[in-house]
């Protein structure tokens, strides 16, 4: 209704694919109500999320509000001390005192200013507000990217909340949902709204390892407004967060990551198997740290040379930031399960090219188990299978540089055939219609 006649012949070919939008609408629904019965279980198991015995949701946010309450009663310094953040969480978060499990503020003075009014609320109606106030913005900022590409009666959203990225995320109540939301947001205002993408990256100073390839892209785009607006919202909200917090949180940070360095990521353990990074996958294998550390950055920089040349080679807004955020997952040496709603955010900025120009059904296929992955990584800890994760973040990242590649050697040929008279002008045409039918 209300389609044109050409709209009504492209629709019945772009469902012909088994993996379409209609059995991806269907099995979004089925993990939703997989994710909402866990949950119900879960509460079931431990009346209502009080026994503390029992490690629940939110163990991570009860880092953040133990945080912001040692902050605000005693010092924003004292945070970092693993000791009393440790006595907070035991009285007021998910664990009970005794037990082996350690949550420690790992985090810059910058996030902790965003998380100091989190214990003016009590921990779940805090931890509940947040989990809205973040998902809201991830769910917005990651649908924005297919525009108008994808019919909303698709409900295109489904997928996104149900996603097992997000579902972790919200079990641990992680800020990874902030994070890709502010990256994903920064990507699609990039043209429209510089000044407010440079803002959106500047905010990423609460995980600024999340941030490093901006600087990269945005000279590569030569978006010099939005590269001075990131510059001057990180140097603001830095002073911001030392004004409040104290200068001596800055190297308690660092402290703090040489920590996280040491226990979690070059001895993590168990901790390797639900991190999709290269030093992981090499410290899981039996390698040792010096080769490790090798090929993590050996990754790293390939990751990095293939996002500048994707950023040359295209303005297209779903193919730019499905190369950064796979890119910044690749980079980093520390990437949890939770952080894979980055890999989310790609995913829809790949489709927001395929819907226009086809996807294969190797695409399909590999879109669909990127969009599974953090369920292997969350439960591999038990399994203790190889850990995978990075070579599907390696392979996401070759069909970007791929699909970059050969729509832009398609794109010049248009061109040359366009400005040639006469019917070769037009044969183009029929192609370019086929394409987008298969999407």
């Amino acid at each position: 209704m209300g389609e044109s006649p050409q709209q009504e012949h492209v629709q019945p070919m772009a469902d012909r694919h088994w993996i379409n939008a209609n059995t991806v609408r269907k099995g979004s629904k089925v993990m939703l109500a997989v994710f909402l019965l866990i949950f119900a279980l879960g509460a079931w198991v431990t009346n209502g999320f009080t026994d503390t015995r029992i490690t629940g949701p939110a163990s991570d946010f009860s880092v953040f509000w133990g945080a912001s309450h040692i902050a605000l009663h005693e010092h924003p310094l004292h945070a970092y001390d693993i000791d009393k953040i440790m006595v907070v969480i035991n009285q007021y978060g998910t664990l009970e005192a005794g037990s082996e499990r350690i949550l420690p503020w790992l985090y810059p003075p910058t996030f902790l200013l965003l998380v100091l009014p989190l214990s003016l609320l009590p921990l779940w109606p805090s931890y509940l507000l947040f989990m809205l106030a973040t998902g809201g913005l991830y769910v917005k900022a990651t649908i924005g990217l297919l525009g108008n590409k994808v019919d909303a009666r698709q409900h295109a959203w489904m997928s996104v909340v149900s996603s097992p990225a997000v579902f972790v995320t919200v079990l641990m109540g992680q800020n990874s949902m902030l994070t890709a939301g502010l990256a994903a947001a920064a990507v699609g205002w990039l043209d429209k709204r510089p000044v407010l993408a440079g803002v959106a990256i500047g905010l990423l100073a609460i995980k600024p390892q999340l941030a490093l390839l901006f600087p990269v892209v945005l000279l590569v785009s030569r978006a010099w407004k939005t590269m001075a607006s990131a510059a001057i919202t990180a140097v603001l909200f830095s002073a911001a967060s030392i004004a409040v917090c104290g200068w001596d949180t800055v190297p308690a940070f660092f402290q703090s990551a040489h920590w996280a360095e040491t226990n979690l990521v070059e001895h993590g353990g168990t901790a390797w198997y639900v991190m999709p990074t290269f030093l992981a996958a090499a410290r899981a294998a039996g390698i040792g740290i010096k080769l490790a550390y090798a090929i993590q950055v050996s990754m790293a920089v390939l990751a990095l040379f293939a996002t500048a040349a994707v950023w040359r080679r295209t303005t297209d807004t779903g193919l730019r930031v499905a190369a950064l955020a796979t890119a910044t997952l690749l980079i980093s040496p520390y990437v949890r399960a939770y952080e894979l709603t980055w890999l989310v955010v790609a995913i829809a900025g790949y489709i927001s090219h395929g819907v226009r120009f086809g996807l294969s059904s190797a695409e399909r296929a590999l879109l669909v188990a990127a969009w599974l992955l953090p369920v292997f990584e969350f439960t591999n800890p038990l399994l203790h299978l190889p850990q995978v994760g990075p070579f599907f973040l390696v392979t996401m990242m070759a069909m970007v540089v791929y699909r970059t590649l050969t729509h832009a050697r398609v794109h010049t040929a248009g061109h040359a055939t366009n400005a040639k008279p006469g019917p070769a002008s037009t044969s183009s045409m029929p192609a370019a219609a086929n394409a987008r039918t298969t999407a």
